[in-house]
């Protein structure tokens, strides 16, 4: 009886971490190691990149600059739809599609096939499967942080400046009168308490969209400092839009219209899906 009792009681641990393995990835994770094939060993990349899962689609972090006042990193979309859990197993007709496998709430392995990437051949080798394998280790905090202010779950700050803004252009002067001009791109800032996450896009497009998180600090309602850049004098309009004008070191004047506004859907649905898209 006690053999069949330790034999049960296996059987249900194995059983239990198999269920726990064989999960959809939801949410960030960072790049740990690389597996390659024919018995190459796995290597540790320099390169520090991420991937956040969502019902709506995957996207690749890679970092661009992290200093102790601009942490810098664009995403790459990698697929029109959610990955799912796969298994090691052959993935579209020709057997290559991405693979999703050991894949639970802390870690998930993702295999693909190598045709796009050339890199040095050591790093990323062409014509061959790479695994990836993926965990919630050594987050960065400025990664996580700014992960959190794009889903809105940061702590709601009290401040009239708390929220998401749309840039809508800057004002100059054009045969003499005062125009406002309008933004090539899109930018939306979101304001905390003691920091701030910038967005520009090209309309709601996730490909190449870059994400600057940096510390900032309020002097009162209308003065504000964002990281090492000159002082801002903010100009309320009404509670739903501002002018920011900030004088840089060399002088030049830059006025800009910002108002109160969403994240673009497509952002929306990709960082926090079940956020109403319009107030209560």
């Amino acid at each position: 009886m006690k053999k069949f009792t330790i034999l049960l009681a296996s059987l249900v641990a194995a059983t239990a971490s198999t269920f726990a393995q064989n999960e959809d990835p939801k949410g960030l994770y960072r790049l740990q190691r690389l597996g390659y094939e024919n018995g190459r060993p796995d290597h540790v990349p320099e390169l520090v990149q991420y991937k956040f899962f969502s019902d709506y689609v995957p996207v690749t972090i890679l970092i661009r600059k992290n200093t102790p006042t601009m942490y810098h990193y664009f995403l790459k979309q990698d697929e029109p739809h959610p990955y799912k859990f796969t298994g090691d197993i052959p993935v579209g007709e020709d057997g290559r599609g991405t693979r999703i496998y050991d894949c639970d709430k802390n870690h998930v392995t993702v295999k693909w096939y190598n045709t796009i990437r050339p890199g040095d051949g050591a790093i990323f080798p062409m014509n061959e499967f790479i695994r990836e394998y993926y965990d919630r280790e050594n987050f960065e905090p400025q990664m996580k942080r700014s992960i959190e202010m794009l889903q809105m779950k940061y702590k709601q700050p009290k401040r009239r400046l708390a929220g998401c803004w749309h840039y809508v252009g800057s004002y100059g002067i054009v045969d003499g009168e005062r125009v406002l001009t309008n933004a090539p791109y899109d930018t939306y800032k979101i304001f905390g308490d003691n920091d701030m996450v910038v967005l520009t896009t090209q309309g709601d497009r996730i490909m190449g969209s870059s994400i600057f998180y940096c510390p900032i600090v309020y002097k009162s309602e209308t003065i504000i400092k964002e990281n090492d850049s000159s002082e801002s004098v903010l100009t309320w309009k009404n509670d739903s839009s501002f002018n920011m004008k900030t004088v840089t070191a060399n002088g030049t004047i830059i006025e800009e219209l910002w108002k109160r506004t969403e994240l673009p859907e497509t952002f929306r649905k990709l960082f926090n899906p079940y956020l109403p898209t319009a107030p209560l």
